[in-house]
């Protein structure tokens, strides 16, 4: 299991990775409520889906990590995510999506390394 985390005033954010075979599944969580918003799933050379659960926002980082993702991981992929924050701001809510994607950056030059 890949763990990584990143903090930024109210907001920390942890990713958790698991291997499955060739294939990877990331889940991105935080804030005071972690949960299930998005699920963005893909491969090297089939498109990019996903799922957005009721009217959640996560899929600005999901689908951000999974085109780069695809650029360097041969498998298949899944990428959930989910985390609230009360009373978020809309700089925090940049701040969020912004500490999210590093995340996905960090695992992906982790992947590059560790292969």
């Amino acid at each position: 299991m890949i763990h990584l985390e990143r903090s930024m005033g109210r907001i920390h954010l942890t990713l958790d990775a698991i291997h499955m075979g060739e294939d990877i599944v990331v889940c991105i969580s935080g804030g005071d409520r972690p949960h299930l918003g998005t699920i963005t799933a893909g491969a090297r050379l089939e498109p990019i889906r996903t799922v957005q659960l009721q009217t959640h926002k996560e899929f600005y980082i999901t689908e951000e990590i999974a085109v780069r993702l695809r650029r360097q991981f041969r498998g298949n992929f899944a990428i959930c995510c989910g985390a609230h924050l009360e009373q978020i701001t809309k700089e925090e809510i940049t701040q969020l999506t912004e500490l999210g994607i590093q995340l996905g950056d960090e695992l992906i030059q982790f992947l590059k390394q560790s292969s």
